[in-house]
C-alpha cells in the first residue's frame, strides 16, 4: 500500500461523527483535570494542563463506560487528538453530549494550570518589608560604623 492510499484510508477511519462537548475529567495517569472538547466513537480532542507525548497512553473517565483508554495522536500546544484504543458506543457519545449541555452554565475550568494567586495588596506588603528591612541595615551599617571606627 502507498502512502497516498494509507492517509485516504486514514481520512476515511476518521470519519466518525463528532460531537462538541465541554467535559472535564481526569488523566487516570497523573489524576490532573482534562478537558474533552470533542468526542467520538474512534477518538477525542482535549485539551491538558501538563505536555503529553505522541504515543502516550491516556486513561479518561468517560459516561456509562468509565475508564477509557486513548493514544495521543496529534498536538497544537496544550490540545491533543486521540484515538482510542477500542472504539466507545455512540450512547456514550450521546450522554456526553447530553451532559455538556447541561453543563454549560457552569464554567469551565481554565485550560492552563493557572499561578498561584496572590493575596490583595500583597505586593505592597511586600515593598514595604523591603523598605523596613533596608531600613534596619542601614541603621546596623551606621551603628557598627560609630561603634568601632570612632
Amino acid at each position: 500500500m502507498n502512502v497516498g492510499m494509507a492517509m485516504a484510508r486514514m481520512r476515511e477511519e476518521r470519519r466518525a461523527d463528532r460531537v462538541p462537548v465541554r467535559l472535564m475529567t481526569s488523566h487516570a495517569g497523573g489524576n490532573y483535570p482534562l478537558t474533552l472538547v470533542n468526542l467520538s466513537t474512534t477518538g477525542m480532542l482535549l485539551n491538558s494542563p501538563r505536555p503529553l507525548r505522541l504515543g502516550d497512553q491516556v486513561q479518561v473517565d468517560l459516561p456509562q463506560i468509565g475508564m477509557t483508554t486513548a493514544k495521543v495522536m496529534w498536538n497544537d500546544t496544550d490540545e491533543y487528538g486521540c484515538q482510542f484504543v477500542q472504539p466507545i458506543p455512540e450512547a456514550v457519545v450521546f450522554e456526553a453530549e447530553m451532559a455538556s449541555k447541561r453543563n454549560r452554565h457552569r464554567p469551565v475550568e481554565r485550560r492552563r494550570v493557572p499561578a498561584e494567586r496572590a493575596e490583595p495588596h500583597s505586593e505592597h506588603r511586600s515593598l514595604a518589608m523591603l523598605v523596613a528591612f533596608l531600613t534596619v541595615t542601614v541603621a546596623i551599617f551606621y551603628a557598627v560604623q560609630v561603634v568601632f571606627f570612632d
